[in-house]
């Protein structure tokens, strides 16, 4: 009789130690939240770049206006876990990952150099190249980043509650891509000393020089056909044209991954349906990012293009992508979510915090 009672209450102890472990983890996992939101807005970037003459031997006469960022959108999905470790789930952590597609138009408006190079009659020559009108490069950027976050809650009442996270984010991956309306006239001017080929490097060209340009030749011939004059000395072996366009439109370039940026948000929850909450607010996401050596070290345009059968076809071109070092993103827009807290229990059979885990009675957030 003895040993039945005592088994009875060992099964007592056992039974209201499950239910008190069953509450301490129902409570735990009402901590515990999943987000998954949209967000849109506009984008500003500062660029830092490096001349594009640096890569150009012998230049010389040089001029170019700064790149310039302009009509900056984005867009992007994050999903994220938390959790509020307080015992008024208040204060919290967060992790996720973050996807932004983010576009705009890098600009220049001026570029102009003159430098030592070479083609299939002479060799050397100084090439002059310069834009027939402003270059515009419309920019697709895809980034792939993960958030560490410090959150803090304030609950209103039952249904509504703000929402404050703030941290760091971490760019694992980023690319882009381009495409371009550029656009040059390809000048060129040959000096001979004898019958020997030399770089004319005065600013202003040699009288003894041949100057293929718009402007000289307008200069001699102000009603002459300055086209046919190009389209001459182009079938004739040199390096000439005008309005050539860039051979290659689009492309892409990736930049250094690995950076760090931060980023913040500002919430209005509403408890829609047992733990599942609907969000909305406004964030703002810093991010900076490092182009490689290898790409600044690459020219904007150098030579024309020829087909098969030796007609110009466009110009060489590399994005003014590769020459940014440095490009400085501000994001900022709208977000619009949804957050499930994981307390179904906790919801369905609302209790006292006897464990005192959290002072909540079976709140769903």
């Amino acid at each position: 009789m003895g040993k039945r009672i005592l088994c009875l209450v060992a099964l007592g102890l056992v039974a209201n130690t499950y239910s008190s472990t069953a509450q301490v983890r129902t409570e735990y996992m009402r901590s515990l939240s999943a987000d998954l939101q949209v967000t849109g807005g506009m984008l500003n970037q500062n660029i830092s770049s490096i001349p594009f003459s640096v890569n150009y031997k012998d230049a010389l006469n040089t001029k170019q206006g700064d790149i310039k960022f302009d009509n900056g959108m984005s867009k992007g999905f994050d999903f994220r876990l938390g959790y509020y470790f307080n015992r008024k789930r208040s204060l919290g952590i967060g992790v996720g990952i973050n996807y932004y597609k983010q576009q705009g138009d890098f600009k220049l408006d001026t570029f102009h150099v003159e430098f030592r190079s070479a083609d299939a009659t002479y060799d050397p020559f100084r090439q002059v190249i310069s834009t027939t009108r402003g270059i515009k490069e419309s920019i697709v950027t895809k980034s792939i980043n993960i958030p560490f976050l410090l959150r803090y809650k304030k609950d209103f009442n039952d249904k509504i509650a703000l929402t404050v996270d703030a941290g760091i984010l971490y760019n694992i991956n980023v690319k882009n891509t381009y495409n371009t309306n550029a656009s040059f006239d390809y000048e060129g001017i040959y000096l001979l000393e004898g019958n020997v080929p030399v770089y004319d490097n005065s600013e202003i060209p040699s009288d003894n020089s041949l100057i293929i340009t718009k402007a000289e030749y307008l200069k001699n011939f102000p009603n002459g056909d300055v086209n046919a004059f190009f389209k001459h000395h182009d079938s004739i072996g040199k390096s000439v044209g005008l309005n050539l366009n860039a051979a290659q439109k689009e492309g892409s370039v990736t930049y250094k991954s690995g950076s760090l940026g931060y980023t913040g948000e500002i919430a209005v929850n509403y408890m829609v349906y047992k733990n599942i909450c609907v969000r909305l607010g406004a964030y703002y996401t810093y991010q900076s990012f490092t182009n490689t050596t290898n790409n600044n070290a690459l020219r904007l345009t150098d030579a024309v293009v020829k087909d098969a059968s030796g007609t110009t076809t466009g110009v060489t071109y590399n994005s003014m992508l590769n020459e940014a070092q440095t490009v400085k993103s501000n994001n900022y827009g709208l977000l619009l979510g949804v957050r499930i807290y994981f307390n179904k229990l906790a919801w369905t059979a609302p209790i006292d915090d006897i464990n005192k885990v959290t002072p909540a009675k079976g709140r769903a957030h």
